[in-house]
């Protein structure tokens, strides 16, 4: 009761993190409100987009979403929610480590998949994306995306069996092959200050692309 009185008592860009995170990881029903789902919207959005995760995983931080049907979303806040996915999957791309707590973009697949939004669409920004970071970011998720005892799952616990078969496909893709394999040729030979590490982790994912 106390939390909730303090949630509904402040405006929506005071709610903390943490008092988020404690609405968004407790009990429910299987479907909230979805004019109370909407109303702190704008909060999740603002947190996430600064790397304030408001729930106790990354994957979860949007999970109040996912029960919703896209009828029950105006057009202008389906075009919104499109937009924030792929301008933040841009910028997660372009920040290599996420910063606060260390997630791949494993997991950042999964938090809009989990909040009913298509992550695979997504993957196609990677292709646009020169930065190091962006490359790294693809050599994480090639190497250790994936459960190592069993490829066919992904690393994330909250990672289900489809989207993990459906980044396997795009990863080998010969599309995805090609340009990856191509970036770090560019990337090794005009990037004098990558570091040793980076360098054998990007050497050894160019001969798995070429010649596996």
């Amino acid at each position: 009761p106390e939390e909730e009185m303090r949630l509904a008592s402040s405006p929506v860009k005071e709610i903390s993190r943490d008092l988020l995170a404690g609405y968004n990881d407790g009990a429910r029903t299987a479907k909230t409100s979805i004019e109370e789902v909407k109303h702190f919207l704008p909060r999740y959005l603002e947190l996430i987009s600064n790397f304030e995760f408001p729930s106790h995983s990354v994957e979860l931080s949007l999970a109040r979403l996912s029960p919703f049907e896209p009828s029950e979303w105006t057009a202008a806040e389906l075009e919104l929610l499109e937009s924030f996915s792929r301008e933040y999957f841009r910028k997660c791309l372009c920040t290599h480590p996420i910063p606060a707590m260390y997630r791949g973009m494993d997991s950042i697949l999964i938090m809009f998949r989990k909040g009913g939004l298509n992550a695979m669409d997504l993957l196609d920004v990677w292709y646009d994306e020169t930065s190091e970071q962006s490359l790294l970011h693809f050599r994480d998720l090639f190497l250790e995306g994936f459960d190592p005892y069993d490829s066919s799952k992904l690393r994330s616990p909250f990672g289900d069996e489809t989207l993990a078969r459906n980044i396997r496909t795009w990863l080998s893709s010969e599309k995805t092959r090609v340009h990856f394999s191509e970036r770090i040729e560019q990337q090794i030979l005009g990037n004098a200050e990558l570091k040793e590490e980076d360098v054998r982790g990007l050497n050894l994912l160019y001969e798995i692309l070429r010649f596996s």
